[in-house]
């Protein structure tokens, strides 16, 4: 039986997405990421099997389908890409390679944009939230931080405690505003970032983690 393609874990966004839940539910996070990578869709019962007790916030990281089966919709996304990738690759290997001239731009095109659309699709969508498109991906925040003339070590400083101060507010201001333009976000964030890491304590858990 062939073995299954591994999938891709990106490491700041599992660190973003995780800093709220506890070291025990994160490690009870990435045991089902990766019982779902190699056996699929589990019941309820598996799931209590495999790792005990579910806490609201690690249950929060999983869907049900129609048949009550458990899944992350994350994980499925970046098992589809690989397998698409592997049998492009597949595909290219029995025509002799990938196609050169302008064939090659074409399909690096079409690939990058393909990607492209993914990430714009991997947003998360709060409830109640009027005008709200979702939270953006950490990738692309990073790159709104260089643009504002930020290094790629203080882009990723300041991405990893922009998205840890604003997903514990629920994407919303200190007016309890829903946030409609992130990248205004961004631009506030840089004017009074020091304020913003005072927030909630003298020295976050981010710049612990960082020091």
């Amino acid at each position: 039986m062939a073995e299954k393609p591994a999938f891709l874990f990106y490491a700041h966004d599992f660190l973003v997405g995780t800093l709220t839940l506890p070291m025990e539910d994160r490690g009870k996070y990435i045991t089902l990421l990766c019982y779902m990578h190699e056996h699929g869709r589990m019941t309820h019962e598996m799931v209590l099997q495999l790792i005990g007790e579910v806490s609201k916030p690690l249950r929060a990281k999983f869907k049900t389908d129609e048949a009550g089966l458990w899944f992350n919709e994350r994980l499925e996304k970046e098992i589809k890409e690989r397998q698409r990738f592997i049998e492009s690759k597949q595909r290219n290997g029995k025509k002799g390679g990938r196609p050169k001239g302008k064939a090659a731009s074409l399909e690096l095109a079409g690939e990058a944009r393909q990607k492209e659309l993914e990430l714009n699709t991997q947003t998360a969508s709060l409830p109640n939230g009027e005008g709200w498109g979702g939270a953006p991906n950490s990738d692309d925040v990073k790159t709104c931080f260089m643009s504002r003339g930020l290094s790629t070590a203080d882009a990723e400083y300041e991405t990893l405690k922009f998205m840890t101060y604003y997903t514990g507010k629920g994407w919303k201001t200190n007016q309890n505003v829903q946030i409609t333009d992130w990248r205004s976000a961004v631009t506030n964030w840089l004017k009074h970032r020091n304020q913003f890491t005072q927030y909630k304590q003298p020295k976050t858990l981010t710049e612990q983690w960082l020091a």
